[in-house]
C-alpha cells in the first residue's frame, strides 16, 4: 500500500514539474499567501470606495454605484459579493477573491503563452513574470480593478488567439465574452474585440483569414446582451466623479501626451526585465546577430526616448536662463524612473504613501541608483519597439508561401501588437489629471507574450538562467515591497482603532492614513462641503476627506504643535529594521 502512495505521489510529482501549469502556480501563490498574510481589516490605496459598493450590493441585494466610481465595477462587485455571501463582508474576504483571480489571470497567461505554439516552461515563466511584477502582486493583495480587468482581459485574449489559429466563431464568442465581463470591470474591455477587430479585418482584406458573417455575430452578441444589461442597471452607474470634464492646462496635457509613448514602453520594458534580459543575453551571445541598420534603430529609439524624459527639465532650464522664470511644473517631471509623477511604483516600496508626512518616504531610497534600472528598462523597451516595427513592416507582405504554423504565429502577433498598443494609448486620457504607472498594466500580457515569442526563436541554451535570476531577483523585491507596504497599513489602523478605544477619539477628529479618513469620514466630509465628486476631497486643505486634525497619525516625529501619545513599530523586511507609526494629540496653548 506503502509503494502504491509513494508511486502516486511521484507521479504527481514528476507531473507538476514537467507538465502542468497551475500546480506550480497555485504552489508559488501558497508560498507568497504563507509569507504575507493577505488578512487585515483595513483597506488598500482607493479599494475601499469599491469596498462600499459589495457592502451595499450585500446589504440591500441591488447594485448601486459609489459617487466616486470611474469604473464599471459591476462583474468585480457581484464577484466579490458572491465571497462575502460565503465567508462575510470583510476586507480580507475581498483580498481573497482578487488573489483568486490572480491564481486565474497567471494560468491564462501562461495558456496564452501555449496557444501560441511556446514551450512549457516558458509559457509558465510567462505567467509568473505578470504575477510577481511589483505592481501586479501589491494589487493583488487589493480590492482595486486592476487584477480583475486584467484575469478577464486574459481570458478573452486566449480566446482571440485561439481563434485566430482555429477560425471558430465559437472561440470569437468566448473571447468576447470575457471582453464583456472585463468591460463590467472597467470601460476599457471594448479594446480586446477591437484589437481583434482590426486584426481579422485586416487579415480578411488581405484574403488571409476568414471574417465570415457567423463570426461578426460572435463577436457582437455577446456585446448586444451586455448594452441591454447596461442600459437595465442604468441610474445605479452614476458616477459623480467626471473623468471627461477638463481641469488640465493645456500645457500640461501638451507635455504628457508628447511624454506617454516613450514613458508607456519604458515602463513596459521595466515590467517584462526577465525577458529583456533573457533576449539581449542571446544578442550578446550572438545567438542572433543584428544588422548595424537595426541597432541603429534600436539606439535612436532609445535616445528619443531619453531627450523626452529630459524634455521638461530642458525647457525648465531654458525658460530660466531666457526668462529668469521658474517653471516648477516642468522641474517636477521625473526624468528617470519612476517616470511618473503621480505613481505607485516608488522606490524600493509600494504606495501611494497615505500618510500625512511632511516629507514622505519609503524604507529605503534609490534616488539616482534609478538610473541603471532606466537604461536597461530602456534597452527592453527598445526591444518591443522593434518588435512592433518588425510587425509593422509584414502588414503588406505576402505570406501564403510560409509553413502554416507561421502564418498562424504571425496573425497572433498582430493581435498582441494591437492589443498593447491600444492598452498604452487608453491610459493617457486629456481630461484626467492623474495618470498612474499602474494603468498601464493591461498591456503587460500582450508584451510579455510577443516578448516570449521573440526570445524563443533564438537559441535558448544559457539564456534560461539569467532570466529565471532576474525573475527570482525581482520577485524578492516585489515580496519585500509588499511586505513592508502591507506591514505599515496594518499598524496604521492598529492605531486609528487605539485611539478610538484608547482615547475615545472619533473618526472625525482624526488625521491619518487616507483609507481611513474615506472609510468613515468621506460621506460627511462631502456632505460639509456639499459635493459628491471625488476631485473635491482636500478643498480645505486640510488633507483628504478630514473634518479635524486633533488627533494625528502619521510614520515620523516630531510633529511642530503636537505631542506624542504612542509609538507602534512594525518590522520592515525591505531595511531590516524597526520603523514605528506615531500617534499624536494636537497640543493645548
Amino acid at each position: 500500500m506503502l509503494q502504491i502512495y509513494n508511486g502516486r505521489l511521484k507521479r504527481l510529482g514528476s507531473y507538476a514539474v514537467h507538465y502542468s501549469i497551475v500546480l506550480p502556480l497555485a504552489a508559488l501563490f501558497s508560498i507568497i499567501v504563507l509569507l504575507i498574510s493577505p488578512i487585515g481589516e483595513f483597506p488598500l490605496s482607493d479599494d475601499w470606495i469599491y469596498a462600499k459598493t459589495v457592502q451595499n450590493l450585500v446589504n440591500m441585494g441591488q447594485y448601486q454605484a459609489h459617487p466616486y466610481l470611474n469604473a464599471t465595477l459591476i462583474a468585480q462587485a457581484y464577484w466579490g459579493a458572491m465571497f462575502c455571501k460565503l465567508f462575510g463582508f470583510s476586507f480580507s474576504t475581498l483580498r481573497i477573491s482578487t488573489l483568486v483571480l490572480a491564481l486565474l489571470n497567471a494560468w491564462a497567461v501562461a495558456q496564452c503563452a501555449l496557444m501560441m505554439g511556446l514551450k512549457r516552461n516558458l509559457a509558465l515563466l510567462c505567467a509568473i513574470i505578470t504575477a510577481t511584477s511589483p505592481l501586479v502582486l501589491a494589487l493583488t493583495y487589493s480590492f482595486m480593478t486592476d487584477i480583475p480587468f486584467m484575469t478577464m482581459s486574459s481570458l478573452s485574449g486566449l480566446f482571440f488567439l485561439k481563434a485566430l489559429k482555429q477560425p471558430k466563431p465559437s472561440w470569437a464568442a468566448w473571447g468576447s465574452s470575457f471582453a464583456t465581463l472585463a468591460f463590467l470591470v472597467r470601460q476599457f474591455g471594448v479594446l480586446l474585440p477591437l484589437a481583434f477587430g482590426i486584426t481579422v479585418g485586416w487579415l480578411a482584406l488581405r484574403k488571409q483569414y476568414g471574417f465570415s458573417r457567423a463570426m461578426q455575430v460572435a463577436i457582437l452578441a455577446p456585446w448586444s446582451v451586455i448594452l441591454g444589461l447596461y442600459l437595465f442597471w442604468g441610474k445605479a452607474l452614476t458616477s459623480k466623479t467626471p473623468i471627461l470634464e477638463s481641469s488640465v492646462a493645456l500645457y500640461s496635457t501638451v507635455m504628457d501626451g508628447i511624454r506617454h509613448g516613450p514613458v508607456a514602453l519604458c515602463y513596459i520594458g521595466l515590467f517584462t526585465l526577465p525577458l529583456g534580459i533573457g533576449r539581449l543575453w542571446q544578442l550578446w551571445k550572438g545567438y542572433s546577430p543584428w544588422s548595424p541598420k537595426r541597432w541603429r534603430l534600436m539606439l535612436m529609439f532609445c535616445g528619443v526616448s531619453l531627450f523626452v524624459f529630459g524634455l521638461p527639465q530642458l525647457l525648465y532650464w531654458i525658460k530660466r536662463l531666457l526668462f529668469q522664470e521658474d517653471a516648477l511644473w516642468l522641474k517636477n517631471y521625473p526624468a528617470r524612473m519612476p517616470l511618473m509623477v503621480y505613481r505607485t511604483l516608488l522606490d524600493f516600496g509600494l504606495g501611494p504613501l497615505q500618510l500625512p508626512d511632511l516629507h514622505a518616504t519609503t524604507a529605503i531610497q534609490l534616488e539616482s541608483g534609478w538610473w541603471p534600472i532606466t537604461i536597461l528598462a530602456l534597452f527592453v523597451s527598445g526591444l518591443l519597439f522593434l518588435i512592433l516595427s518588425d510587425l509593422w513592416q509584414t502588414r503588406y507582405r505576402s505570406i501564403p508561401g510560409r509553413l502554416e504554423e507561421t502564418q498562424f504565429a504571425l496573425h497572433q502577433d498582430y493581435f498582441l501588437a494591437a492589443w498593447g498598443i491600444l492598452s498604452l494609448a487608453a491610459a493617457y486620457n486629456p481630461w484626467r489629471t492623474i495618470t498612474v504607472d499602474r494603468y498601464l498594466l493591461p498591456a503587460l500580457v500582450p508584451f510579455v507574450l510577443l516578448l516570449a515569442r521573440d526570445v524563443s526563436r533564438c537559441r535558448l541554451k544559457g539564456v534560461v538562467v539569467p532570466m529565471v535570476l532576474s525573475t527570482l531577483l525581482i520577485g524578492l523585491l516585489s515580496l519585500l515591497s509588499l511586505q513592508d507596504y502591507m506591514a505599515w497599513n496594518r499598524t496604521a489602523w492598529v492605531a486609528h482603532h487605539r485611539l478610538e478605544k484608547v482615547y475615545g477619539a472619533p473618526a472625525t477628529a482624526v488625521k491619518g492614513i487616507d483609507t481611513f479618513s474615506g472609510w468613515y469620514n468621506s460621506e460627511a466630509y462631502m456632505e460639509r462641503h456639499h459635493t459628491r465628486s471625488w476631485w473635491n476631497m482636500n478643498v480645505d486643505g486640510k488633507g483628504a476627506w478630514v473634518l479635524d486634525d486633533q488627533y494625528v497619525i502619521a510614520s515620523e516625529e516630531p510633529r511642530p504643535g503636537y505631542q506624542v501619545l504612542e509609538r507602534l513599530p512594525y518590522f520592515s523586511w525591505l531595511s531590516l529594521k524597526n520603523r514605528a507609526i506615531f500617534i499624536f494629540r494636537r497640543q493645548v496653548n
